[in-house]
């Protein structure tokens, strides 16, 4: 077999081979109630990304690979839940198989995950032409997206009950920082805040992580929506945290101290309605373009988060 040098194109991405493995390859991590032969499928995954700095396409078989493995994942847990995944001597559809198994209440909130990778799936067993995503289809970032959803899909009842009503319960007391002039105080600064976009929550053994996706007050809003300056997003996590009627505080990964706060001094107020006028004035189609491209970047940075300290 002839091993080819790095493609030049990788020059945007990553200096060295090991950069590259270190910003792009996702080894698998899983608990011990994962079945064996999804740990094993999704170590091959991890090669063909390795493999990929010298061959770019190669990060497209593996995300055909992972692809498997989702739909080898969802057979499994159907087999676990006794639902048949054949009628008759037949295969039963994939998208029937994934119905039947999140009719369970607490399985529910991943089917938009399965059903997403059903999708992709569809799209590359039947292609129209030959396409080659690489780095671009995102492949890291969907292991990682996959790999939480199957390390969810495969916790035990109870678990997921558990969790589930975590969830729930945190929709409805977090909802008065959903909007309002609120201080993050992080890393010796304070910042103002119009609450939060969204939230996610996780919880594993002794881990328990809330992630905040924030929206940090700025000053140069014509920029950030028209110039198309966009930002990182502020994805601020907690550790350990304590929820009051005006404060959401305690630890974040690190072990620093972490609050969000209400604090409506009057410069304070003075700048939250400036925002807002100023956002009044921002055109529909710039607005729109920005929390696409920013939420899309913030979910995948807060699945990269859940990957990082949730699993062992």
């Amino acid at each position: 077999m002839q091993w080819y040098e790095p493609d030049t194109r990788w020059d945007l991405y990553a200096k060295s081979r090991e950069e590259f493995v270190d910003r792009f390859v996702v080894e698998g991590k899983f608990h011990k109630n994962v079945p064996e032969d999804i740990v094993t499928d999704f170590q091959t995954v991890s090669y063909l990304m390795a493999h990929s700095y010298y061959h770019w396409p190669m990060f497209d078989e593996a995300m055909s690979k992972l692809l498997l493995i989702m739909e080898m994942a969802i057979k499994l847990k159907a087999k676990a839940l006794g639902i048949p995944t054949k009628n008759g001597k037949r295969d039963k559809r994939l998208v029937n198989i994934i119905d039947d198994v999140f009719e369970n209440d607490f399985l529910k909130f991943l089917k938009p995950d399965f059903d997403r990778a059903r999708n992709f799936r569809n799209i590359k067993m039947h292609p129209d032409n030959l396409m080659f995503m690489g780095a671009m289809g995102f492949t890291d970032a969907n292991a990682r997206l996959f790999a939480n959803t199957i390390n969810l899909l495969f916790l035990e009842s109870n678990e997921l009950n558990k969790l589930h009503s975590t969830i729930h319960e945190l929709e409805s007391i977090l909802k008065p920082f959903k909007t309002g002039i609120y201080v993050l105080q992080f890393q010796d600064k304070k910042i103002l805040i119009d609450g939060f976009y969204t939230f996610k929550y996780r919880e594993f053994e002794n881990n328990k992580l809330l992630l905040l996706y924030i929206n940090p007050l700025t000053t140069n809003v014509h920029e950030k929506f028209v110039e198309k300056k966009y930002p990182e997003p502020l994805i601020i996590a907690f550790k350990d945290f304590s929820i009051k009627e005006d404060s959401i505080e305690d630890e974040d990964l690190d072990g620093n101290p972490i609050r969000i706060y209400i604090n409506d001094k009057e410069q304070n107020l003075k700048a939250y309605f400036n925002y807002h006028k100023a956002l009044s004035k921002i055109p529909e189609k710039d607005m729109q373009m920005f929390f696409q491209l920013n939420s899309s970047n913030a979910l995948w940075q807060m699945e990269k988060i859940f990957y990082e300290n949730c699993w062992s």
